[in-house]
């Protein structure tokens, strides 16, 4: 196998220790760092604790991925669209799996250095070691949604000669995804251990349920992959989660019962992310009618509005959703409406300023209820479905829901997730599913690809490709 030498750099991660440059090419752990880093059973639970600092920045930053393709967003203000959003991608302008391959490489050099380990406590290990599994799977699952092929890279980077991979299949991607998922599953010690900030039993049960939705639907498996998320969802069910009786409170509490997993913000942490890009600034808009109703801050990046689309689908439809005002807040002056802003993840209200630090949810129970509802819909059990659908109307004050027409049940689940989950970085996945199944045509569907051809994979980014001639090109580009 070709061999690529590297550079050298340190980091500050947990520990210092080495990141990773493009890869493939993927950066060596330095002799001081494999040598004498790992000393103690002490030493792995900072080492895991650095690597979901990684996989939520990964998350945080991911907005462009899981929302700016969809229908949902015009620009604002300040247009920080990517191409993306105009669906104009190519080679050179879209995004790399640079420092993706980063986190998978210190999630397989952990799960590498800790089997020679005796803990004092042997739980401890097999927790340290299932969330490994679950946030590799995690990783691959992440990417394969974005490039569907990918480099499938399960060993630490030992030296400067790091191997070159190819693209594997989706088919092993998701065999290791699901290998990694039931590791996890049968590592961890107690059924009913609860952190909401950490990967725990219900919280893989939920990354289970997501990956056999995108099999059934995208990979096109069928009837097993959805029985399969359905089972998963009943285990999340049954883990002590529950809807929230206020809307407003899953976003607002960050430590609610509604919650199955989600990553903790402070101050200090992503207050240039994404969310960030939604919020007002005090220049542009404190002069508006209802400037004391808006998410004005210092540093605003006021980029993204609701487009025609979004809010015809959470204020036409259903005027009394108790959502609507959750969701998304209108921008007066002279009594007209400029602009309609999201007001969910506005972050908190400090003395100085507002800073963009809400918890990023990434998965929760009502999520989960309309994936089991689409599931049911495509097997053909429309009562079920309607169950699960109406649980989540209606919370949100919303007409029971009882046309058990498949295709219009369908829509009708792909249109509550949109208001259900409004710009939680579901939306372009959703699409993405909901078009597999041919519930809509996305060609057709959103408004930026009407007339294109853009394949929904992203492209590998010409970098990549030229350090690394066994990559293939997604097709299509």
């Amino acid at each position: 196998m070709k061999t690529k030498k590297i550079k050298y750099g340190l980091i500050f991660f947990a520990l210092a220790f080495l990141s990773c440059e493009d890869l493939l090419e993927v950066t060596p752990r330095s002799s001081i760092t494999g040598q004498t880093f790992w000393q103690s059973e002490g030493d792995f639970a900072p080492y895991m604790n650095g690597i979901y600092n990684n996989y939520r920045a990964h998350i945080a930053t991911s907005f462009h991925v899981g929302e700016d393709r969809s229908e949902m967003w015009v620009a604002g203000y300040n247009a920080r669209f990517s191409p993306y959003w105009a669906h104009y991608i190519t080679p050179s302008n879209t995004i790399q799996w640079t420092t993706y391959y980063g986190t998978i490489g210190h999630i397989n050099l952990l799960l590498e250095k800790i089997e020679p380990f005796e803990f004092s406590n042997p739980q401890a290990k097999e927790r340290i070691k299932a969330e490994a599994h679950a946030m590799r799977a995690a990783m691959y699952f992440f990417m394969a949604r974005i490039w569907n092929d990918v480099p499938l890279v399960l060993d630490p980077v030992l030296d400067e000669n790091a191997p070159l991979y190819p693209r594997s299949p989706v088919s092993q991607i998701f065999e290791q995804i699901n290998s990694d998922i039931q590791h996890a599953l049968s590592l961890f010690p107690e059924d009913g251990y609860r952190n909401r900030y950490r990967w725990t039993k219900p919280a893989v049960y939920a990354l289970l349920a997501d990956v056999k939705m995108w099999e059934a639907t995208v990979l096109g498996s069928g009837s097993a992959a959805f029985n399969a998320a359905i089972t998963a969802i009943n285990e999340v069910e049954n883990s002590n989660v529950r809807l929230l009786d206020n809307y407003r409170n899953i976003f607002e509490e960050s430590r609610n019962d509604e919650i199955i997993m989600s990553f903790y913000l402070d101050r200090a942490e992503y207050t240039s992310g994404k969310y960030n890009e939604a919020l007002l600034r005090f220049d542009t808009s404190a002069a508006a009618d209802n400037a004391d109703t808006l998410p004005l801050a210092l540093a605003g990046q006021q980029a993204y509005c609701l487009s025609p689309r979004a809010l015809a689908l959470i204020d036409t439809y259903y005027p009394d959703d108790k959502r609507v005002h959750v969701t998304r807040v209108p921008e007066i002056f002279g009594g007209v409406v400029q602009n309609w802003w999201p007001y969910k993840f506005i972050g908190t209200q400090y003395p100085d300023t507002r800073i963009a630090d809400s918890d990023i949810i990434l998965y929760r129970l009502s999520d989960m209820l309309l994936l089991k509802a689409e599931a049911y819909a495509a097997l053909n059990q429309t009562d079920n479905a309607l169950i699960y659908l109406n649980m989540v109307r209606e919370r949100a004050n919303v007409p029971e829901y009882t046309e058990t027409d498949k295709v219009m049940l369908q829509k009708e689940i792909l249109d509550e997730r949109g208001r259900e989950l409004f710009h939680e970085i579901k939306r372009w996945y959703d699409l993405h599913r909901a078009h597999a199944m041919g519930v809509i045509d996305v060609y057709e569907y959103i408004p930026n690809l009407v007339g294109l051809t853009t394949p929904l994979f992203w492209p590998v980014h010409v970098n990549m490709m030229a350090n690394n001639e066994q990559l293939v090109q997604t097709p299509g580009y």
